[in-house]
């Protein structure tokens, strides 16, 4: 008998979506434009947490150490820093390889490399280069530098010079989620709205059966079912349209992608692969609520009868 119910559910269900064809393609094109905008969002939190990641690994501090600084506090001062849980990678040049560095990057530059000359020794410091973890560790190791015991190693260093970029990428990184988050759910309440309308539709268009069908003692259940069947096949198709149009449109983003950034590892079909069912998964559970919710709502004044 339940069974039975189940499918005779389904029929109904079916049936609705066929009596009402142009209503069920608009209601599935407007849930799907939803979920494109959502996938657009995923998209661009990870191209500007790419772009972020990418600016943060071209930072880092550089401490000039005094010319008169012996090798093994030099070496004692490297340990120290690379035992920082902050630090993610350090990096000692010493003062010859420096100038090496330095004329190799101002080759075609003669009056520099002139006055190089005519100075007549290596006027370049030894120094570190320090990456940290993620670019809110930096003030945490600038503090750990000047409280060190090998502090009186230190010339000078030119955190300052990125602190400001440093800052301004943090709150580019917060901007940008902020707003992320903002417009999902800002659609996500639009697609709450247009089932919710669109269920009320369907069932306006049958309250008289609704009716007769409460009149002779069909339950509640039995009634609502059909139109949350209805919704979740609008779900459904949504989900399958969508994810067949997004990954053509991934293929064309990621040369552009690959290319600015200049990194293979950036790749948008393998994190939408990767998350596949996370992503989907998430989208397709979440419109299924939205509809057992706005089909709940739309049909309750119906299922009363005087």
């Amino acid at each position: 008998m339940i069974l039975l119910s189940f499918f005779r559910v389904i029929k109904f269900s079916l049936q609705d979506f066929a009596r009402n064809f142009w209503l069920s393609i608009i209601t599935v094109t407007i849930i799907l434009l939803t979920l494109f905008s959502i996938d657009f969002i995923i998209i661009l939190n990870y191209i500007s947490n790419a772009s972020i990641n990418f600016i943060q690994d071209k930072i880092d501090i550089t401490v000039y150490l005094d010319s008169n600084a012996k090798p093994q506090d030099i070496e004692g001062f490297k340990n120290e820093i690379k035992s920082y849980a902050e630090v993610k990678s350090l990096n000692y040049v010493n003062k010859e390889a420096a100038l090496r560095d330095f004329k190799a990057k101002h080759k075609d530059n003669r009056n520099i490399l002139k006055s190089l000359e005519e100075i007549g020794e290596n006027p370049l410091m030894a120094h570190f280069n320090i990456k940290a973890k993620k670019s809110e560790y930096y003030p945490r190791i600038i503090e750990k530098l000047e409280s060190s015991s090998f502090n009186n190693l230190i010339f000078s260093k030119n955190y300052n010079d990125h602190k400001k970029l440093i800052a301004k990428i943090n709150e580019i990184s917060k901007k940008v989620k902020n707003i992320g988050y903002f417009i999902m759910a800002l659609f996500s309440l639009i697609a709450i709205l247009v089932i919710y309308n669109t269920i009320r539709i369907a069932i306006y268009v049958h309250r008289e059966e609704i009716h007769i069908m409460k009149l002779v003692g069909a339950t509640n259940w039995f009634i609502k079912a059909p139109y949350l069947i209805t919704g979740i096949i609008y779900s459904f198709l949504a989900i399958i349209i969508s994810i067949i149009a997004l990954y053509p449109l991934l293929g064309l983003i990621q040369p552009y992608l690959s290319n600015f950034f200049n990194k293979e590892n950036l790749n948008l079909v393998s994190y939408f692969n990767d998350n596949f069912i996370f992503i989907f998964g998430l989208e397709f559970s979440i419109l299924i609520v939205l509809n057992i919710i706005a089909s709940s709502l739309a049909v309750r004044r119906y299922l009363k009868v005087k």
